[in-house]
C-alpha cells in the first residue's frame, strides 16, 4: 500500500521542462506514450505526458492505481519492465493490459527523503523487449526529474522556514537607540517628552510582560529578617 503523498505544488517552470522531457523521450524511443506520473494510495495522475494523437494517456488522465504497472514501480521503488503482458501471467489480466497497453518500462520518482512522488515510464501498445537504449534514456531523465524534486523540496522547506521567521519577527518588538533615563528615579523619557516608569515604557514598546520580585540587595535592606545569605 502506498503512503499518503507529500502535498507539494510543482512550479509552472518545472512543469514546462517536464513537458519537454516527455515529448523528447517519446520521440527518441518511438513509443506512443512517455509519462511523468504522480501517485497516491488510490489514484494515478498522469502529470505530464507527450503530445500526440496516438498517446492513450494524455496529460491530466486519472485512473485507479490498483493493479497498474506504475503501482508496482512506486510500491517497490524498483524498475518494472514488461515486454508483453499478454504472455506474462503476472500482468495478463491487469487493467492496463485489458486496455490494450502490453509493454511497459517504468522507474519510481522519489523525493529527497525517499518518499514516492510517482513514476516516469514508457508504454507501448505492442510487444517491446526494451533493452539498454530505452533503459539508459529513461534512467537519465529519472535522475533529472529527481533533481527537480530536490529543488522543489528545498524551496518548499525554505518558504516554510521563512514563514515561521516572519511570524516570529511579527511577535517581537526590539528597543533600539539611546534611552533617556533619570539617574535618580530611573524613569524613561518617551518620544512625547513624558517620563514613564521602566515597566510602562517597556510594556508599550515591546512584547515583554513584567512579573515582580525582590532582588537580594533589596531583601537585605527592606526585609533584613528574611535575609538568608548569612
Amino acid at each position: 500500500m502506498l503512503s499518503a503523498p507529500r502535498d507539494t505544488e510543482i512550479p509552472a517552470e518545472i512543469v514546462a521542462v517536464w513537458q519537454t522531457i516527455v515529448d523528447s523521450v517519446a520521440g527518441l524511443l518511438v513509443v506512443p506514450s512517455v509519462m511523468i506520473n504522480r501517485v497516491d494510495p488510490v489514484e494515478l495522475h498522469v502529470f505530464r505526458s507527450n503530445s500526440g494523437p496516438e498517446n492513450p494517456f494524455p496529460s491530466g488522465t486519472r485512473v485507479p492505481i490498483a493493479g497498474v504497472y506504475c503501482e508496482a514501480a512506486a510500491r517497490t521503488k524498483q524498475k518494472v519492465e514488461v515486454s508483453d503482458a499478454r504472455t506474462d501471467p503476472l500482468w495478463a489480466d491487469s487493467p492496463t493490459a485489458r486496455a490494450g497497453v502490453f509493454a511497459y518500462l517504468g522507474y519510481p520518482l522519489l523525493w529527497p527523503d525517499g518518499q514516492v512522488f510517482g513514476t516516469i515510464c514508457a508504454v507501448d501498445t505492442k510487444e517491446n523487449t526494451w533493452g539498454y537504449r530505452y533503459e539508459s534514456i529513461l534512467e537519465a531523465f529519472k535522475k533529472a526529474v529527481e533533481i527537480h524534486l530536490a529543488l522543489v523540496a528545498t524551496l518548499d522547506d525554505l518558504q516554510a522556514r521563512n514563514q515561521e521567521l516572519a511570524r516570529a519577527m511579527g511577535e517581537v518588538k526590539t528597543l533600539r537607540g539611546l534611552l533617556p533615563i533619570c539617574s535618580s528615579c530611573k524613569k524613561i523619557r518617551n518620544d512625547t517628552g513624558y517620563w514613564d516608569t521602566v515597566e510602562d515604557y517597556i510594556s508599550r514598546n515591546s512584547e515583554a510582560a513584567f512579573t515582580h520580585s525582590v532582588c537580594p540587595d533589596c531583601t537585605r535592606r527592606l526585609y533584613p529578617e528574611l535575609d538568608l545569605s548569612e
